[in-house]
């Protein structure tokens, strides 16, 4: 997906966004690294001061979620965007937006965006799947521990 600009805030500063079609009700859509299907990814960079919380907001018909994920960014490094969202209605048309949540005057730049739903089902395996892996590594880790303390 490539961002599009969409009006000037109150500063005077375009704010960088994405126009998303056909969003469904029973779906996750999560802000996340791995690059499987239901992720929606975001790289933020900003310039004109030195850290900004960048805030991702989502406009639909009918209500605004003002809070779907969050980035405290640096000055000129890449940040990668946490958060997602489920809706309680489907959209026709949504209106993705990244703003500076403290309206300071800054750019904005994104990159490497996507955007795929998780069903219920794709959500659980998932999440049980990154939990079996977490704990795996957290055990090898304690086992790989335990054994340099007793030699």
């Amino acid at each position: 997906m490539r961002p599009a600009i969409f009006g000037e805030t109150a500063t005077g500063f375009y704010t960088p966004g994405f126009l998303l079609k056909n969003l469904t009700v029973g779906n996750f859509y999560c802000f996340s690294r791995l690059a499987y299907s239901g992720a929606i990814t975001a790289w933020i960079k900003i310039q004109g001061a030195n850290s900004a919380l960048i805030r991702a907001s989502l406009k639909i018909e009918n209500r605004t979620y003002n809070c779907i994920g969050t980035v405290l960014a640096k000055n000129g490094c890449w940040s990668f965007l946490k958060g997602g969202f489920v809706l309680d209605s489907p959209s026709n048309l949504a209106l993705l937006l990244f703003q500076n949540s403290d309206d300071k005057d800054i750019d904005i730049t994104i990159d490497s965006s996507s955007l795929q739903p998780f069903t219920d089902q794709e959500w659980r395996f998932n999440q049980q799947f990154m939990i079996n892996t977490l704990i795996t590594v957290d055990t090898l880790c304690e086992m790989i521990f335990q054994q340099r303390s007793t030699r």
